[in-house]
């Protein structure tokens, strides 16, 4: 019951996805909502499917060092690309 109630989830979520994708949202807030839902499926699949939420502090020590290291990859990710224009006239970009 759990397996189909979180399948049943995760197919709204990717409707939800596909319906986000053709709303007329501007700037970065295209990625924001895009990676919101990515992580709350992702989150969904680790807990459910991989049997984390049963795991001991091992398993949730290793889920979340690699969580913090993606924060860190992706902030770093962003403020590169969010900061491209700020030198103008700036050869290679």
């Amino acid at each position: 019951m759990t397996y189909t109630a979180v399948c049943v989830i995760l197919i709204v979520l990717t409707i939800l996805t596909v319906g986000a994708s053709f709303v007329p949202v501007y700037g970065v807030w295209r990625v924001v909502i895009g990676l919101t839902i990515a992580l709350c499926k992702a989150s969904l699949v680790v807990l459910f499917f991989m049997h984390a939420i049963l795991s001991n502090r091992v398993t949730w020590s290793v889920i979340t060092v690699a969580g913090f290291w993606l924060g860190i990859l992706l902030v770093l990710t962003f403020s590169d690309y969010l900061t491209r224009g700020m030198l103008p006239n700036m050869p290679g970009h």
